[in-house]
């Protein structure tokens, strides 16, 4: 690769770090006004909150922004209302007449029990138009980053690793950068700041270690996802990991839980380094296998 194409990469590493920071803030942003949507929700129309999945959704949200108090929706034509349902929630109309009825009790619950106040009908409307422009920010973003995604060969390698997906892959190549940066796989876990901090003292040496948690704490909540994702047992039977449920399994014998998924994020940057230094898709290999293959390739060497 020559000066311009390293260049390049370095410039599409950063962009793309820029563009998944701005997420994640985009996205506690969110965090926040869901909390205060509710809150100011909870004091008008206590119900409100069961009618739908999520105060959330795009259906929640068009309607509070739409009709912010329990009288401006008892006054509503049943009609307007229903068909707003069945547009924004793309379900049938019986299912819009349903959640409208739903919609008219939590109302007369409201003017019965909430708190009537002129000024929660407007900060009501604020919170909810407040949220669904952050829904759009989000979707831009979104889209920017998968597009830069695609064009960046450390991103699709890191989606073959089981507990990575599409959304945590921008994120780890976008903070790991090019990983040329680190002579060995325990460079890498120093620098994503998940290397034990082992308490020493005398002849004493601490079991209890924590993480150093230095570096980049974007890194470091999407090892911890990543974590939580690999070591799921899923309903069906089925494992997203199988050799690292079992990994995480023997951990928490002799460990407490949060150092068990600790050793699992560690675990994963090895994996991580590997798979970019080698610039190889994962291939999720057992022990067992790993032993028959350390086997046979002696028996070809004798």
């Amino acid at each position: 690769m020559d000066l311009i194409q390293h260049q390049r990469m370095d410039k599409n590493f950063e962009n793309l770090k820029v563009l998944t920071r701005t997420y994640h803030q985009f996205s506690q942003q969110r965090t926040t006004a869901i909390n205060q949507l509710t809150a100011v929700i909870d004091q008008v129309m206590p119900s409100f909150a069961n009618i739908f999945k999520s105060i959330s959704c795009k259906t929640s949200l068009e309607l509070l922004i739409r009709y912010p108090s329990p009288k401006s929706i008892l006054s509503a034509p049943e009609k307007e209302v229903i068909e707003l349902i069945k547009n924004t929630s793309r379900g049938s109309l019986e299912y819009a007449s349903k959640k409208y009825l739903l919609l008219l009790e939590s109302a007369r619950e409201g003017i019965a029990t909430g708190i009537l106040l002129e000024a929660y009908e407007h900060i009501i409307m604020v919170h909810a138009q407040h949220l669904r422009n952050i829904d759009v920010q989000l979707d831009t973003l979104s889209k920017k980053i998968h597009e830069l995604g695609i064009t960046i060969p450390e991103v699709q390698l890191l989606q073959s690793i089981p507990g990575i997906g599409p959304t945590l892959a921008p994120v780890l190549a976008a903070e790991i950068g090019k990983i040329e940066k680190f002579k060995s796989s325990k460079q890498l876990v120093a620098y994503c700041g998940i290397d034990p901090s082992v308490m020493q003292s005398g002849k004493f040496l601490g079991t209890k270690n924590k993480l150093t948690k230095r570096g980049s704490i974007y890194i470091r909540k999407a090892l911890y996802m990543a974590a939580t994702v690999a070591i799921r047992h899923n309903p069906n039977g089925s494992y997203s990991n199988k050799v690292i449920y079992d990994y995480y399994q023997k951990k928490i014998q002799s460990k407490a839980k949060k150092q068990a998924l600790g050793a699992i994020m560690n675990k994963l940057v090895r994996i991580i380094y590997s798979v970019l230094k080698n610039q190889q898709p994962f291939v999720l290999i057992t022990p067992e296998e790993q032993v028959r293959m350390y086997q046979r390739n002696m028996q070809i060497v004798a």
